[in-house]
């Protein structure tokens, strides 16, 4: 019989996506095991796109996943965010091995605790998934785009080609986003510049800045913020020549897909969450570097408010040369 492990997902875009190396090492380490994935549903069509889960459970109320959890019949689950809920899920559930970081006030639910790994966010995942692989080379994060995604995309794009996406919203606020003005500038540089149209991207909450933006310049310039699918967006960002973006989840998203990406960072450290990507870039003036900062810090504002359109036009220029 085969192993049924359960892999306990994280719960933002940018996160879900620095435990794939991780979770590519698992299904390396257990090639015969049938690994479910337990995630939020706004993310089931992100891992919809990678290989390794052979089934994605929706994380829904307790009670209803608990059952759904009981009924898996799972040897152990693999536990990657620190939060209480994550590990009491499947400790409810009955699931016998229950193996993560220590977390907050779970120890005793937990059947093997692993250390905190130093470096980048991702080598956090593989104590918890893989242990075997802890310390090698790891593959960057792979996704596979449905064509039907490219197909839908066609109809909100008027299938255009030869731009760059622009991705000016983040989800953790105001500290980690490059002012609108200097956004604008940049695409401004770009339009002037290059022969690149421009393709303004990100979730619902983005789609008025974007919106303002796109309107300002001119027919070579859209929006699509708000008006894609998860996969759609994914679409969009492999076509795309380049990828401008704060630390974000659309960022790691552009990563993901293969595309060349720019990431602007006020005081949030890239060497803990920069981009897994095979051609990136990296702006950053500020010398601080935190893990940890609050949705609206007067340091990371000024950290991102230092950074000039010159600089990010000069990155971009300097990807798309390559």
């Amino acid at each position: 019989m085969h192993d049924l492990i359960l892999i306990v997902g994280l719960n933002w875009i940018g996160d879900a996506i620095m435990s794939m190396p991780a979770i590519q090492a698992c299904r390396n380490e257990n090639p015969n095991a049938h690994i479910a994935l337990l995630t939020k549903p706004y993310l089931k069509p992100l891992w919809e796109m990678h290989a390794v889960p052979d089934e994605i459970q929706g994380l829904d109320n307790i009670f209803p996943t608990v059952g759904n959890l009981r009924r898996g019949t799972f040897s152990k689950a693999l536990i990657l965010p620190n939060s209480f809920r994550s590990a009491y899920l499947p400790t409810l559930a009955g699931i016998r091995q229950r193996i993560g970081l220590q977390g907050k006030l779970r120890k005793a639910m937990l059947t093997k605790v692993v250390p905190l790994s130093g470096g980048h966010q991702a080598n956090e995942y593989f104590p918890i998934l893989a242990p075997a692989s802890v310390g090698k080379p790891h593959e960057l994060p792979s996704l596979k785009i449905p064509y039907s995604a490219f197909q839908s995309l066609a109809g909100k794009t008027s299938d255009v080609e030869n731009y760059a996406v622009l991705m000016p919203g983040a989800a953790r606020g105001a500290s980690k986003m490059w002012s609108v003005k200097h956004f604008e500038a940049l695409a401004e540089q770009l339009l002037s510049a290059t022969d690149l149209s421009l393709v303004f991207a990100g979730g619902t909450g983005d789609s008025e800045v974007c919106e303002e933006l796109s309107s300002r310049l001119g027919n070579k310039a859209m929006s699509v913020a708000g008006k894609t699918s998860l996969q759609e967006w994914a679409a969009l960002l492999k076509r795309s020549k380049v990828a401008v973006a704060n630390d974000s989840g659309g960022m790691h998203l552009a990563g993901a897909v293969g595309a060349p990406v720019v990431g602007i960072y006020g005081i949030t450290d890239p060497e803990k969450t920069g981009p897994l990507a095979k051609s990136f870039r990296v702006i950053q003036n500020s010398s601080v570097k935190a893990r940890d900062i609050s949705r609206d810090s007067d340091e990371a504002r000024a950290a991102l408010e230092s950074i000039a359109p010159g600089q990010v036009f000069d990155a971009v220029v300097d990807l798309l040369k390559q």
